[in-house]
């Protein structure tokens, strides 16, 4: 598995102390974007990361904790925070395109073309995976992942701090039915789709794991890929996320005191 992983650039683009990276996306014209845990939207440029300049765009929301592409091109971004709000910018003129406000913390958020979906903290004994153009659903803890299937745009994957990642059918009216799978990793810090036939899970104590989504016709759950404690692995202090990049999908990992570096995990044998 060490043998995987290459980096091949670094930066430390926050300007205040100790910040971590929460989430990056590539977006057009070579660029990156990048939230932080001091409430920052950053862009750089990913081609020449290491001495890249670092454009700080204005209006984040409080507590910026996700991140989503807004459009294919990767023309604007969509971001969220713990007050609640979801913003969207336009990359192109670094402005507000639009917000609006939900009622709790937003912890997990995903975009497919007009659609949004939001997963929020647990709250009154429930969190809400809220799909702004369909349905709403409950999961038992605080939602901390949230994604729609990279060619099924009805599949949608949430994950949270009850440490089980599930993928729902949002054409399918009743919650219990529209349960496609189930995958119990640890709490969940972040949970993607690698293609169209995998899903990744990386718990809040760093382990991956690589799952097979699972076909109608499996009697058992597919068996997963185990990677253990990423940390010693990189080697990091944490994992930001695994994000595509080209034909590979890349973990972006870094320090709170030093550089983000990126390493690559998986390249799709589809593309």
């Amino acid at each position: 598995m060490s043998a995987k992983y290459q980096s091949y650039a670094a930066i430390a683009p926050s300007q205040t102390d100790n910040a971590y990276i929460f989430a990056l996306v590539p977006t057009i014209e070579n660029g990156l974007a990048a939230i932080t845990s001091a409430s920052e939207l950053l862009l750089v440029n990913r081609e020449n990361l290491s001495s890249s300049q670092v454009v700080r765009i204005q209006g984040a929301p409080s507590g910026t904790n996700c991140l989503a592409l807004g459009d294919d091109q990767g023309s604007s971004v969509l971001c969220s925070g713990t007050d609640g709000t979801v913003t969207a910018f336009d990359l192109r003129s670094q402005n507000k395109a639009f917000e609006f406000k939900n009622d709790r913390a937003v912890t997990a958020l995903a975009v497919n073309g007009a659609s949004i979906a939001i997963g929020t903290e647990f709250k009154a004994n429930q969190a809400i995976v809220s799909l702004w153009t369909w349905q709403n659903a409950e999961n038992n803890d605080e939602i901390t992942a949230i994604e729609f299937h990279p060619s099924r745009s009805n599949v949608v994957l949430a994950g949270g701090d009850d440490g089980l990642v599930s993928l729902f059918d949002t054409q399918v009216v009743e919650e219990e039915d529209s349960l496609l799978q189930v995958i119990n990793h640890g709490p969940i810090h972040k949970a993607g789709f690698l293609g169209d036939d995998r899903i990744y899970a990386l718990s809040s104590d760093q382990n991956l794991a690589v799952h097979p989504v699972s076909t109608p016709g499996d009697e058992e759950d597919p068996q997963p890929t185990l990677f253990g404690d990423l940390r010693s692995v990189i080697p990091c202090q944490y994992v930001v996320d695994v994000f595509k990049s080209g034909h590979d999908y890349v973990i972006a990992a870094g320090t709170n005191i030093e550089y983000v570096q990126s390493a690559t995990l998986y390249r799709d044998p589809n593309v």
